[in-house]
């Protein structure tokens, strides 16, 4: 495991998408066990959203990493979904890639365990 830190951080949403696809099905299927209701116990309240029309009623959270990548945990239409986006700005920014999802989606499995 590296030494990003991961910082809890509703500001830093903007810009982000479903990155899910860099998931491996054992992290897919992890998500999966999550609900909103369980991140708010452990994290507290996370950012409201609520486009019905889009499949957006649940709240969403985000960290910033030590290393400039944004995470986030969102759910559509009921389903839950990895959110990022990459450190740096315009040209310059390096998108997420598979390595640093898994770290993420262990920490929050660690979180969990604590």
């Amino acid at each position: 495991m590296s030494d990003v830190q991961f910082t809890l951080n509703s500001k830093v949403s903007n810009g982000t998408s479903n990155i899910s696809y860099l998931l491996n099905e054992t992290h897919i299927q992890y998500l999966r066990t999550l609900t909103p209701n369980r991140l708010t116990e452990l994290f507290g309240p996370g950012e409201d959203v609520d486009i019905p029309s889009k499949g957006y009623t649940d709240p969403e959270w985000y960290w910033a990493a030590s290393d400039g990548n944004v995470w986030g945990l969102g759910w559509r239409w009921g389903e839950p979904r990895l959110r990022g986006r990459g450190g740096g700005t315009g040209a310059a920014r390096v998108h997420p890639n598979k390595l640093t999802a898994y770290e993420f989606v262990e920490f929050i499995r660690e979180s969990f365990e604590q």
